[in-house]
Protein backbone atom coordinates (compact mmCIF):
# COMPACT_ATOMS: atom_id res chain seq x y z
CA UNK A 1 0.00 0.00 0.00
CA UNK A 2 1.53 3.36 -0.97
CA UNK A 3 2.16 6.07 1.56
CA UNK A 4 -0.31 8.94 1.41
CA UNK A 5 1.95 11.94 1.67
CA UNK A 6 0.42 15.19 2.80
CA UNK A 7 2.99 17.93 2.77
CA UNK A 8 3.51 21.53 1.64
CA UNK A 9 3.50 20.41 -2.00
CA UNK A 10 -0.01 18.98 -1.77
CA UNK A 11 -1.18 21.91 0.34
CA UNK A 12 0.07 24.32 -2.32
CA UNK A 13 -1.77 22.33 -4.99
CA UNK A 14 -5.04 22.53 -3.04
CA UNK A 15 -4.65 26.28 -2.56
CA UNK A 16 -3.88 26.72 -6.26
CA UNK A 17 -6.88 24.63 -7.28
CA UNK A 18 -9.23 26.42 -4.88
CA UNK A 19 -8.26 29.77 -6.42
CA UNK A 20 -8.32 28.54 -10.03
CA UNK A 21 -10.61 30.42 -12.45
CA UNK A 22 -11.64 26.98 -13.75
CA UNK A 23 -13.22 26.00 -10.42
CA UNK A 24 -16.98 26.73 -10.43
CA UNK A 25 -18.55 28.85 -7.66
CA UNK A 26 -19.35 27.07 -4.38
CA UNK A 27 -17.05 24.20 -5.32
CA UNK A 28 -14.15 22.94 -3.22
CA UNK A 29 -11.11 20.70 -3.49
CA UNK A 30 -9.57 18.03 -1.32
CA UNK A 31 -6.93 15.33 -1.07
CA UNK A 32 -7.48 11.83 0.27
CA UNK A 33 -8.14 8.20 -0.61
CA UNK A 34 -9.72 7.56 -3.99
CA UNK A 35 -13.46 7.54 -3.36
CA UNK A 36 -15.78 4.59 -3.78
CA UNK A 37 -19.36 4.14 -2.74
CA UNK A 38 -21.88 1.46 -1.94
CA UNK A 39 -25.60 1.17 -1.33
CA UNK A 40 -25.30 -2.19 0.39
CA UNK A 41 -27.80 -3.79 2.73
CA UNK A 42 -28.85 -1.87 5.79
CA UNK A 43 -28.50 1.58 4.33
CA UNK A 44 -31.39 4.05 4.46
CA UNK A 45 -33.66 3.60 1.42
CA UNK A 46 -32.66 5.95 -1.36
CA UNK A 47 -29.40 6.85 0.36
CA UNK A 48 -25.88 6.67 -1.02
CA UNK A 49 -23.32 5.93 1.64
CA UNK A 50 -19.57 5.57 1.88
CA UNK A 51 -18.70 2.31 3.61
CA UNK A 52 -15.80 2.03 5.99
CA UNK A 53 -14.01 -0.78 4.19
CA UNK A 54 -13.93 1.20 0.94
CA UNK A 55 -12.06 3.95 2.73
CA UNK A 56 -9.77 1.93 4.96
CA UNK A 57 -8.51 -0.27 2.14
CA UNK A 58 -8.42 2.18 -0.73
CA UNK A 59 -4.83 1.91 -1.93
CA UNK A 60 -4.56 4.97 -4.17
CA UNK A 61 -4.88 8.64 -3.44
CA UNK A 62 -6.70 11.33 -5.34
CA UNK A 63 -7.27 15.02 -5.73
CA UNK A 64 -11.01 15.70 -5.35
CA UNK A 65 -13.05 18.45 -6.97
CA UNK A 66 -16.40 18.74 -5.21
CA UNK A 67 -19.08 20.35 -7.37
CA UNK A 68 -22.47 21.52 -6.12
CA UNK A 69 -24.75 20.99 -9.11
CA UNK A 70 -25.04 18.47 -11.98
CA UNK A 71 -25.51 21.39 -14.36
CA UNK A 72 -21.74 21.77 -14.25
CA UNK A 73 -21.50 18.38 -15.96
CA UNK A 74 -24.68 18.08 -18.00
CA UNK A 75 -26.10 21.45 -18.98
CA UNK A 76 -23.48 24.14 -18.73
CA UNK A 77 -20.91 22.91 -21.23
CA UNK A 78 -18.76 25.99 -20.62
CA UNK A 79 -18.34 25.10 -16.95
CA UNK A 80 -17.94 21.44 -17.79
CA UNK A 81 -15.13 22.33 -20.14
CA UNK A 82 -13.51 24.43 -17.40
CA UNK A 83 -13.68 21.47 -15.05
CA UNK A 84 -12.11 19.27 -17.69
CA UNK A 85 -9.29 21.80 -18.01
CA UNK A 86 -8.80 21.82 -14.24
CA UNK A 87 -8.74 18.01 -14.15
CA UNK A 88 -6.19 17.83 -16.94
CA UNK A 89 -4.08 20.51 -15.31
CA UNK A 90 -3.61 18.52 -12.12
CA UNK A 91 -4.03 14.87 -13.14
CA UNK A 92 -0.40 14.36 -14.08
CA UNK A 93 1.16 15.95 -11.00
CA UNK A 94 3.63 13.70 -9.20
CA UNK A 95 4.17 13.80 -5.46
CA UNK A 96 6.96 11.74 -3.95
CA UNK A 97 7.16 9.76 -7.23
CA UNK A 98 3.51 8.66 -6.90
CA UNK A 99 0.91 9.60 -9.55
CA UNK A 100 -2.09 11.52 -8.22
CA UNK A 101 -5.44 11.02 -9.95
CA UNK A 102 -8.15 13.67 -9.99
CA UNK A 103 -11.83 12.93 -9.33
CA UNK A 104 -14.88 15.10 -9.80
CA UNK A 105 -17.34 14.46 -6.99
CA UNK A 106 -20.92 15.56 -7.36
CA UNK A 107 -22.45 16.92 -4.12
CA UNK A 108 -26.09 17.59 -4.95
CA UNK A 109 -28.79 19.14 -2.85
CA UNK A 110 -30.86 16.04 -3.56
CA UNK A 111 -29.84 12.53 -4.52
CA UNK A 112 -30.14 11.92 -8.25
CA UNK A 113 -28.31 9.80 -10.82
CA UNK A 114 -26.37 11.79 -13.37
CA UNK A 115 -24.17 10.90 -16.29
CA UNK A 116 -21.02 12.92 -16.69
CA UNK A 117 -20.17 14.44 -20.04
CA UNK A 118 -17.34 12.80 -21.93
CA UNK A 119 -15.10 15.79 -21.28
CA UNK A 120 -14.51 14.93 -17.63
CA UNK A 121 -14.27 12.04 -15.20
CA UNK A 122 -17.30 11.71 -12.99
CA UNK A 123 -15.76 10.04 -9.96
CA UNK A 124 -18.10 8.60 -7.37
CA UNK A 125 -20.91 10.03 -5.31
CA UNK A 126 -20.37 10.70 -1.64
CA UNK A 127 -23.50 12.61 -0.61
CA UNK A 128 -26.40 10.91 1.13
CA UNK A 129 -29.70 12.27 2.38
CA UNK A 130 -31.88 11.00 5.21
CA UNK A 131 -35.31 9.96 3.94
CA UNK A 132 -38.25 9.81 6.35
CA UNK A 133 -41.62 9.45 4.63
CA UNK A 134 -40.26 11.21 1.58
CA UNK A 135 -38.92 14.21 3.51
CA UNK A 136 -35.55 15.28 4.83
CA UNK A 137 -35.03 15.59 8.56
CA UNK A 138 -32.61 17.62 10.66
CA UNK A 139 -31.50 16.85 14.23
CA UNK A 140 -33.11 19.96 15.69
CA UNK A 141 -35.42 18.01 18.01
CA UNK A 142 -32.66 16.20 19.88
CA UNK A 143 -33.61 18.40 22.82
CA UNK A 144 -32.58 16.09 25.65
CA UNK A 145 -28.91 15.80 24.78
CA UNK A 146 -26.70 16.41 27.81
CA UNK A 147 -24.57 18.69 25.62
CA UNK A 148 -27.42 21.23 25.53
CA UNK A 149 -28.02 21.27 29.28
CA UNK A 150 -26.35 23.42 31.94
CA UNK A 151 -23.16 21.60 32.95
CA UNK A 152 -21.34 22.37 36.19
CA UNK A 153 -18.44 21.91 36.33
CA UNK A 154 -17.95 22.53 32.63
CA UNK A 155 -16.41 20.06 30.18
CA UNK A 156 -15.63 20.10 26.48
CA UNK A 157 -18.56 19.59 24.14
CA UNK A 158 -21.12 21.81 25.87
CA UNK A 159 -23.49 24.44 24.49
CA UNK A 160 -22.44 28.09 24.64
CA UNK A 161 -23.41 31.47 23.25
CA UNK A 162 -21.99 34.97 23.64
CA UNK A 163 -23.22 38.51 24.07
CA UNK A 164 -22.38 39.26 20.42
CA UNK A 165 -24.29 36.28 19.03
CA UNK A 166 -27.20 36.18 21.46
CA UNK A 167 -30.65 37.66 20.92
CA UNK A 168 -29.33 40.99 22.21
CA UNK A 169 -27.65 41.48 18.84
CA UNK A 170 -29.14 38.67 16.76
CA UNK A 171 -32.93 38.32 16.87
CA UNK A 172 -32.71 34.55 16.35
CA UNK A 173 -29.80 34.00 18.71
CA UNK A 174 -26.98 31.59 17.94
CA UNK A 175 -25.45 28.68 19.80
CA UNK A 176 -22.24 26.73 19.39
CA UNK A 177 -19.90 24.45 21.31
CA UNK A 178 -17.06 24.99 23.77
CA UNK A 179 -14.46 22.56 22.46
CA UNK A 180 -12.32 22.22 25.53
CA UNK A 181 -10.55 23.92 28.39
CA UNK A 182 -6.93 24.62 27.45
CA UNK A 183 -4.19 27.03 28.51
CA UNK A 184 -2.94 30.36 27.23
CA UNK A 185 0.65 29.68 26.16
CA UNK A 186 2.04 32.92 27.59
CA UNK A 187 0.36 33.05 31.01
CA UNK A 188 -0.65 29.38 31.54
CA UNK A 189 -4.12 30.66 32.42
CA UNK A 190 -7.06 28.32 31.81
CA UNK A 191 -9.25 29.43 28.91
CA UNK A 192 -12.15 28.06 26.89
CA UNK A 193 -11.64 27.25 23.19
CA UNK A 194 -14.25 27.61 20.45
CA UNK A 195 -14.64 29.05 16.95
CA UNK A 196 -14.31 32.70 16.04
CA UNK A 197 -17.79 32.71 14.50
CA UNK A 198 -19.39 31.08 17.58
CA UNK A 199 -18.66 34.04 19.87
CA UNK A 200 -17.92 36.98 17.55
CA UNK A 201 -19.97 39.03 15.11
CA UNK A 202 -17.19 39.72 12.61
CA UNK A 203 -14.26 37.45 11.86
CA UNK A 204 -12.32 39.63 9.42
CA UNK A 205 -9.20 41.74 9.77
CA UNK A 206 -9.95 45.45 10.06
CA UNK A 207 -8.08 45.93 6.77
CA UNK A 208 -11.06 44.21 5.10
CA UNK A 209 -13.64 46.53 6.68
CA UNK A 210 -14.96 50.08 6.33
CA UNK A 211 -15.62 52.74 8.96
CA UNK A 212 -19.28 52.97 8.04
CA UNK A 213 -20.20 50.27 10.52
CA UNK A 214 -17.39 49.95 13.06
CA UNK A 215 -17.58 46.80 15.19
CA UNK A 216 -15.29 45.18 17.70
CA UNK A 217 -15.44 42.39 20.24
CA UNK A 218 -14.21 44.26 23.32
CA UNK A 219 -16.40 47.26 24.09
CA UNK A 220 -19.53 46.25 22.16
CA UNK A 221 -22.68 47.86 23.52
CA UNK A 222 -26.35 47.16 22.88
CA UNK A 223 -28.76 49.90 21.78
CA UNK A 224 -29.57 50.82 25.39
CA UNK A 225 -25.86 51.03 26.29
CA UNK A 226 -26.38 48.60 29.16
CA UNK A 227 -24.25 45.65 28.01
CA UNK A 228 -20.49 46.14 27.87
CA UNK A 229 -18.07 43.54 26.62
CA UNK A 230 -18.47 40.21 24.85
CA UNK A 231 -19.22 37.61 27.52
CA UNK A 232 -19.74 33.85 27.14
CA UNK A 233 -22.74 31.97 28.53
CA UNK A 234 -23.34 28.26 29.28
CA UNK A 235 -25.79 26.86 28.46
CA UNK A 236 -26.26 28.75 25.20
CA UNK A 237 -29.86 27.54 24.97
CA UNK A 238 -31.14 30.11 27.48
CA UNK A 239 -31.81 33.36 25.64
CA UNK A 240 -31.98 36.28 26.02
CA UNK A 241 -28.79 36.08 28.04
CA UNK A 242 -28.62 37.64 31.50
CA UNK A 243 -25.40 39.65 32.00
CA UNK A 244 -23.65 38.68 35.25
CA UNK A 245 -26.23 35.91 35.72
CA UNK A 246 -25.49 32.28 36.61
CA UNK A 247 -24.98 31.29 32.94
CA UNK A 248 -22.12 33.76 32.41
CA UNK A 249 -18.85 31.80 32.54
CA UNK A 250 -16.22 34.11 31.01
CA UNK A 251 -15.29 36.81 28.51
CA UNK A 252 -13.95 36.65 24.94
CA UNK A 253 -10.23 37.43 25.02
CA UNK A 254 -8.94 37.05 21.47
CA UNK A 255 -9.48 35.32 18.14
CA UNK A 256 -7.73 34.62 14.85
CA UNK A 257 -8.91 37.15 12.22
CA UNK A 258 -9.45 36.00 8.63
CA UNK A 259 -9.05 37.36 5.10
CA UNK A 260 -11.69 37.72 2.41
CA UNK A 261 -11.37 35.62 -0.74
CA UNK A 262 -10.69 38.79 -2.74
CA UNK A 263 -7.65 39.54 -0.59
CA UNK A 264 -6.33 35.99 -0.99
CA UNK A 265 -6.89 36.03 -4.76
CA UNK A 266 -4.89 39.26 -4.93
CA UNK A 267 -2.16 37.84 -2.69
CA UNK A 268 -2.05 34.01 -2.53
CA UNK A 269 0.54 34.25 0.25
CA UNK A 270 -2.34 35.21 2.53
CA UNK A 271 -4.27 32.24 3.83
CA UNK A 272 -7.01 31.23 6.25
CA UNK A 273 -6.39 28.03 8.19
CA UNK A 274 -7.98 28.73 11.55
CA UNK A 275 -11.42 29.68 12.84
CA UNK A 276 -10.75 29.93 16.57
CA UNK A 277 -11.28 32.10 19.63
CA UNK A 278 -10.48 31.85 23.31
CA UNK A 279 -12.33 33.18 26.33
CA UNK A 280 -11.57 33.58 30.02
CA UNK A 281 -13.22 31.31 32.58
CA UNK A 282 -14.58 32.05 36.03
CA UNK A 283 -14.04 29.65 38.93
CA UNK A 284 -17.64 29.95 40.06
CA UNK A 285 -20.84 31.47 38.69
CA UNK A 286 -22.85 34.27 40.27
CA UNK A 287 -25.01 31.73 42.13
CA UNK A 288 -21.96 29.98 43.58
CA UNK A 289 -21.94 26.87 41.36
CA UNK A 290 -18.52 25.53 40.40
CA UNK A 291 -17.55 26.30 36.79
CA UNK A 292 -14.01 24.91 36.75
CA UNK A 293 -12.86 21.65 38.28
CA UNK A 294 -9.20 20.61 38.16
CA UNK A 295 -10.04 16.90 38.00
CA UNK A 296 -12.77 16.86 35.35
CA UNK A 297 -12.97 20.08 33.29
CA UNK A 298 -10.34 18.82 30.84
CA UNK A 299 -12.65 15.93 29.86
CA UNK A 300 -15.12 15.70 26.97
CA UNK A 301 -18.79 15.33 27.88
CA UNK A 302 -19.97 11.79 27.16
CA UNK A 303 -16.60 10.38 26.03
CA UNK A 304 -14.70 7.80 28.07
CA UNK A 305 -11.18 9.32 28.40
CA UNK A 306 -10.92 10.72 31.93
CA UNK A 307 -7.40 12.12 31.72
CA UNK A 308 -6.18 15.21 29.91
CA UNK A 309 -5.49 14.83 26.20
CA UNK A 310 -2.40 16.23 24.44
CA UNK A 311 -2.51 18.01 21.09
CA UNK A 312 -1.45 15.86 18.14
CA UNK A 313 1.81 16.85 16.48
CA UNK A 314 2.10 18.18 12.94
CA UNK A 315 3.63 14.88 11.81
CA UNK A 316 0.79 12.88 13.39
CA UNK A 317 -1.85 15.01 11.65
CA UNK A 318 -0.06 14.77 8.31
CA UNK A 319 0.00 10.99 8.71
CA UNK A 320 -3.74 10.57 9.33
CA UNK A 321 -4.27 9.23 5.81
CA UNK A 322 -2.01 6.32 6.68
CA UNK A 323 -2.88 5.70 10.32
CA UNK A 324 -6.62 6.14 9.62
CA UNK A 325 -7.67 6.17 13.29
CA UNK A 326 -11.25 6.22 14.44
CA UNK A 327 -12.30 9.71 15.46
CA UNK A 328 -14.34 11.08 18.35
CA UNK A 329 -16.19 14.30 19.06
CA UNK A 330 -18.78 15.77 21.40
CA UNK A 331 -20.88 18.66 20.09
CA UNK A 332 -23.89 20.71 21.07
CA UNK A 333 -26.22 19.54 18.29
CA UNK A 334 -25.37 15.94 17.40
CA UNK A 335 -23.97 14.99 20.80
CA UNK A 336 -21.32 12.34 21.33
CA UNK A 337 -19.81 10.56 18.33
CA UNK A 338 -17.22 7.79 18.04
CA UNK A 339 -17.23 4.07 18.83
CA UNK A 340 -17.17 2.25 21.15
CA UNK A 341 -18.67 5.01 23.28
CA UNK A 342 -21.54 5.57 20.83
CA UNK A 343 -23.16 4.07 17.76
CA UNK A 344 -21.86 6.89 15.59
CA UNK A 345 -18.39 6.12 14.17
CA UNK A 346 -16.26 8.83 12.58
CA UNK A 347 -13.28 8.55 10.25
CA UNK A 348 -10.67 10.83 8.76
CA UNK A 349 -11.47 11.61 5.12
CA UNK A 350 -8.75 13.90 3.79
CA UNK A 351 -7.36 17.44 3.70
CA UNK A 352 -9.36 20.18 2.01
CA UNK A 353 -9.43 23.75 0.71
CA UNK A 354 -12.75 25.46 0.09
CA UNK A 355 -14.71 28.74 0.15
CA UNK A 356 -17.11 29.46 3.00
CA UNK A 357 -19.34 32.42 3.89
CA UNK A 358 -18.63 34.64 6.93
CA UNK A 359 -20.28 37.84 8.05
CA UNK A 360 -18.29 40.94 7.12
CA UNK A 361 -19.97 43.92 8.78
CA UNK A 362 -23.29 42.15 8.46
CA UNK A 363 -22.81 41.01 4.82
CA UNK A 364 -22.15 37.34 3.94
CA UNK A 365 -18.70 37.31 2.35
CA UNK A 366 -16.63 34.46 0.89
CA UNK A 367 -13.42 33.46 2.62
CA UNK A 368 -11.14 30.65 1.42
CA UNK A 369 -9.82 28.12 3.94
CA UNK A 370 -7.02 25.65 3.27
CA UNK A 371 -5.12 22.87 5.10
CA UNK A 372 -8.38 21.77 6.74
CA UNK A 373 -9.18 18.28 8.07
CA UNK A 374 -12.28 16.62 6.60
CA UNK A 375 -14.06 13.76 8.35
CA UNK A 376 -17.15 11.62 7.78
CA UNK A 377 -19.50 9.19 9.45
CA UNK A 378 -18.53 6.26 7.24
CA UNK A 379 -21.25 3.64 7.50
CA UNK A 380 -24.98 3.17 7.81
CA UNK A 381 -26.97 0.32 9.28
CA UNK A 382 -30.32 -0.12 10.94
CA UNK A 383 -28.62 0.69 14.25
CA UNK A 384 -27.85 4.21 13.07
CA UNK A 385 -31.18 5.12 11.47
CA UNK A 386 -32.43 8.52 12.61
CA UNK A 387 -35.86 8.90 14.13
CA UNK A 388 -38.13 11.89 14.38
CA UNK A 389 -39.59 10.89 17.74
CA UNK A 390 -38.27 10.96 21.27
CA UNK A 391 -34.77 11.45 22.61
CA UNK A 392 -32.13 10.02 20.26
CA UNK A 393 -28.78 8.62 21.39
CA UNK A 394 -27.48 7.81 17.89
CA UNK A 395 -26.61 10.25 15.14
CA UNK A 396 -26.88 10.09 11.35
CA UNK A 397 -24.56 13.06 10.79
CA UNK A 398 -20.84 13.73 11.39
CA UNK A 399 -21.61 17.39 12.16
CA UNK A 400 -24.46 19.89 12.17
CA UNK A 401 -25.01 23.56 12.89
CA UNK A 402 -24.29 24.23 16.56
CA UNK A 403 -21.44 21.68 16.66
CA UNK A 404 -19.04 24.47 15.63
CA UNK A 405 -16.28 24.78 18.19
CA UNK A 406 -16.22 21.11 19.21
CA UNK A 407 -12.95 19.21 19.26
CA UNK A 408 -12.01 16.36 16.93
CA UNK A 409 -10.12 13.57 18.70
CA UNK A 410 -8.15 10.56 17.45
CA UNK A 411 -6.59 7.58 19.19
CA UNK A 412 -3.01 7.63 17.93
CA UNK A 413 -0.63 4.88 19.03
CA UNK A 414 -2.96 4.06 21.90
CA UNK A 415 -3.24 7.65 23.14
CA UNK A 416 -6.30 9.88 22.74
CA UNK A 417 -5.13 13.15 21.16
CA UNK A 418 -6.88 16.30 19.98
CA UNK A 419 -6.35 16.73 16.24
CA UNK A 420 -8.75 19.53 15.28
CA UNK A 421 -11.35 22.17 16.06
CA UNK A 422 -14.62 21.57 14.17
CA UNK A 423 -15.95 24.64 12.34
CA UNK A 424 -18.00 23.66 9.25
CA UNK A 425 -19.97 21.01 7.39
CA UNK A 426 -21.39 20.56 3.91
CA UNK A 427 -25.11 20.42 4.82
CA UNK A 428 -27.37 22.96 3.13
CA UNK A 429 -31.08 23.93 3.42
CA UNK A 430 -33.35 21.66 1.44
CA UNK A 431 -34.19 23.22 -1.96
CA UNK A 432 -34.22 26.70 -0.51
CA UNK A 433 -34.18 28.13 -4.04
CA UNK A 434 -37.62 26.65 -4.78
CA UNK A 435 -39.36 26.08 -1.46
CA UNK A 436 -38.47 25.87 2.18
CA UNK A 437 -40.45 23.11 3.89
CA UNK A 438 -40.24 23.01 7.69
CA UNK A 439 -40.71 20.43 10.42
CA UNK A 440 -43.62 20.48 12.86
CA UNK A 441 -41.49 22.66 15.12
CA UNK A 442 -40.83 25.20 12.37
CA UNK A 443 -37.26 24.14 11.54
CA UNK A 444 -36.16 23.73 7.91
CA UNK A 445 -35.54 20.29 6.51
CA UNK A 446 -31.92 19.93 5.48
CA UNK A 447 -29.66 17.82 3.38
CA UNK A 448 -27.40 15.89 5.71
CA UNK A 449 -23.90 17.14 6.40
CA UNK A 450 -21.96 14.16 5.13
CA UNK A 451 -18.57 15.82 5.53
CA UNK A 452 -17.35 17.72 8.58
CA UNK A 453 -14.42 20.12 8.58
CA UNK A 454 -11.98 20.91 11.38
CA UNK A 455 -9.06 23.31 11.69
CA UNK A 456 -5.83 21.49 12.51
CA UNK A 457 -5.03 21.79 16.20
CA UNK A 458 -1.34 22.51 15.50
CA UNK A 459 -2.39 25.55 13.46
CA UNK A 460 -4.92 26.59 16.12
CA UNK A 461 -2.30 26.35 18.86
CA UNK A 462 0.25 28.38 16.91
CA UNK A 463 -2.06 31.11 15.61
CA UNK A 464 -4.18 31.54 18.75
CA UNK A 465 -1.38 31.05 21.28
CA UNK A 466 -2.71 28.10 23.27
CA UNK A 467 -1.49 24.73 24.53
CA UNK A 468 -3.11 21.59 25.88
CA UNK A 469 -4.01 21.58 29.56
CA UNK A 470 -2.19 18.77 31.35
CA UNK A 471 -4.72 18.73 34.20
CA UNK A 472 -2.40 20.37 36.70
CA UNK A 473 -3.43 23.36 38.80
CA UNK A 474 -3.34 26.55 36.72
CA UNK A 475 -4.37 30.20 37.16
CA UNK A 476 -7.42 31.89 35.66
CA UNK A 477 -7.67 35.28 33.95
CA UNK A 478 -8.42 38.30 36.12
CA UNK A 479 -10.90 40.13 33.89
CA UNK A 480 -10.13 43.41 35.68
CA UNK A 481 -6.62 43.33 34.20
CA UNK A 482 -7.78 43.19 30.57
CA UNK A 483 -6.74 46.39 28.79
CA UNK A 484 -7.71 47.84 25.43
CA UNK A 485 -5.45 49.90 23.13
CA UNK A 486 -6.18 51.58 19.81
CA UNK A 487 -4.20 52.64 16.75
CA UNK A 488 -5.15 54.88 13.87
CA UNK A 489 -6.41 53.26 10.70
CA UNK A 490 -7.22 49.66 9.85
CA UNK A 491 -4.63 46.95 9.24
CA UNK A 492 -3.82 43.26 9.02
CA UNK A 493 -1.61 43.17 12.10
CA UNK A 494 -2.88 40.39 14.34
CA UNK A 495 -0.58 41.11 17.31
CA UNK A 496 0.50 44.63 18.27
CA UNK A 497 3.31 45.20 20.75
CA UNK A 498 2.58 48.28 22.82
CA UNK A 499 4.96 49.29 25.64
CA UNK A 500 6.27 45.74 25.88
CA UNK A 501 2.86 44.03 25.99
CA UNK A 502 1.11 42.15 23.18
CA UNK A 503 -2.39 43.17 22.11
CA UNK A 504 -4.61 41.18 19.75
CA UNK A 505 -6.76 42.70 17.03
CA UNK A 506 -10.46 42.76 17.96
CA UNK A 507 -12.02 45.12 15.41
CA UNK A 508 -12.86 48.78 14.84
CA UNK A 509 -13.94 51.28 17.48
CA UNK A 510 -14.73 54.95 18.02
CA UNK A 511 -13.53 54.78 21.64
CA UNK A 512 -9.85 55.59 21.70
CA UNK A 513 -7.04 54.61 24.06
CA UNK A 514 -4.03 55.28 21.86
CA UNK A 515 -1.04 52.95 22.15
Amino acid sequence: MPIFNYDSEIEDILVSMSLSPYLPPKSSVGYGPKMTYSTGSGSIPGAITIYDDNIVFTNSHSLHIYISTPDYLLVDKRVSASLATLVNQYSNILTKLLPVSTQIVYSPGEITTNICSNTCYQGEYIRWATSLNGTLYSPGSYTNLANRQTQRPIKGGISITSTANSTIFNTQGKVGTMGLVCQDSASNALVGLTNNHVVNRDAFYTSQRTYLNPQNEYDLTDISSTVQGNFVYQTGESQPVVPSGPNEIGRVLRYVPIYTSASIAANPLLTNKVDAAMFSLYCTSSNGSQILNFTSSFQQLGLSPTSSMPFATTAEINNLLNSNPELYSSGRTTGVKGSPDTLCPLRFFGMNAFPILYSLQGVSTIAYFSDVISFIKPSESSSYNPSSTGSISVCPFPVWGGDSGSTLIAKISGVFKIIGLVFAGDGIPYRSDINYPVTSTGEPYNVCSTIGYACRIDQVATQLGIKAWTGSVAPIVNNNTITFKTVSGSNSTKILNCSGSNYYQVGLTKNHNIC
